[in-house]
């Protein structure tokens, strides 16, 4: 038999935490490495295609990844409040601003992916 079925000592809060921690690590992750990809696929655009408004496509997308990257560092300081929730109203806050972090997320990476996509269209010509 299991014992650990039995000997979980972690709450439903404690597992949900856990999870959005880990998928906003995982976020964090991406949006560091779309700043480095950025700087390379700008100097890419300027240097080797000539294309100095893909170029600022690119360097503006970076600005925009920098903020959206400290409003997640922001909102990972502030989501150990999750735990202090002791009704419905503040879960479903929490759940709501998870919820809306995650659309930013998505939504940046899609643009950003749409811009990427032109430069490896250009050196594919």
């Amino acid at each position: 038999m299991d014992t650990n079925s039995f000997n979980n000592p972690n709450t439903d809060e404690e597992i949900i935490l856990a999870r959005r921690s880990q998928e906003l690590e995982v976020w964090i992750s991406h949006l560091n490495y779309v700043t480095d990809e950025s700087d390379q696929l700008a100097k890419i655009a300027s240097n080797k295609l000539g294309d100095k408004a893909l170029r600022d496509q690119l360097l503006e997308k970076a600005e925009q990844n920098t903020v959206i990257l400290n409003e997640m560092h922001n909102y990972k300081s502030s989501i150990e409040k999750y735990n202090e929730c002791d009704d419905l109203e503040c879960d479903i806050y929490y759940v709501n601003l998870h919820d809306t972090y995650s659309a930013k997320y998505l939504r940046h990476l899609e643009a950003y992916r749409a811009i990427k996509n032109q430069v490896f269209a250009k050196l594919l010509q």
